[in-house]
């Protein structure tokens, strides 16, 4: 899928200047993510719909309002949604991928080797997701590789920053890791 998406849009998304409130969400999770999506427009990669789910809300700490968070990433998947339109239909000659969730996958060797040997450079603080919760995530996806099975549901995985004081995997490279990851498909066999 080719997704256009130019200096202008990255910008809109960098610059973007959204207003606090007292209990909105986490400026950590918003900045973090939007961060991301800049990361993925600027390699002219698809831009998965980010859900307010995955972000943390606050009742008593300030955080960026619902409204303005809410409307910026309504934009920029109504921009994924209008390339999505554009594109071309499939070639016919490349096998799609089925939801048929009863045919047995195959994930390739190299696939599998892809996730094992992932490597993320550490951070500490808030843009950091503990160490435990992804490596434990990462067993899942391996396990489920082996056993030729659908992958865990990657859009739904919610990881939390580590423990006061300790190090963990940088966000921003897990997400990334996290959207390639959800492009990968196995052989139906």
């Amino acid at each position: 899928m080719n997704t256009p998406w130019t200096s202008t849009h990255v910008d809109t998304v960098r610059a973007a200047r959204l207003p606090r409130q007292r209990g909105g969400y986490s400026v950590e999770d918003v900045d973090r993510q939007l961060a991301r999506i800049a990361i993925l427009m600027r390699q002219q990669r698809p831009v998965p719909q980010v859900s307010t789910l995955a972000l943390r809300r606050s009742r008593l700490r300030e955080g960026y309002t619902p409204e303005a968070v809410e409307a910026l990433l309504a934009h920029v998947a109504a921009w994924q949604h209008d390339f999505d339109l554009a594109s071309p239909p499939p070639n016919p000659q490349q096998p799609t991928s089925t939801d048929d969730r009863s045919g047995r996958r195959e994930w390739t060797g190299k696939q599998q080797d892809w996730v094992r040997e992932i490597c993320f450079a550490r951070r500490t603080g808030t843009r950091a997701y503990d160490e435990g919760e992804v490596d434990a995530f990462l067993d899942q996806v391996l396990l489920a590789m082996a056993k030729g099975e659908e992958l865990p549901r990657i859009e739904t995985v919610r990881f939390y920053p580590p423990k006061r004081g300790r190090g963990g995997y940088d966000a921003i490279a897990v997400d990334v890791f996290l959207d390639q990851l959800g492009t990968i498909r196995p052989i139906l066999r």
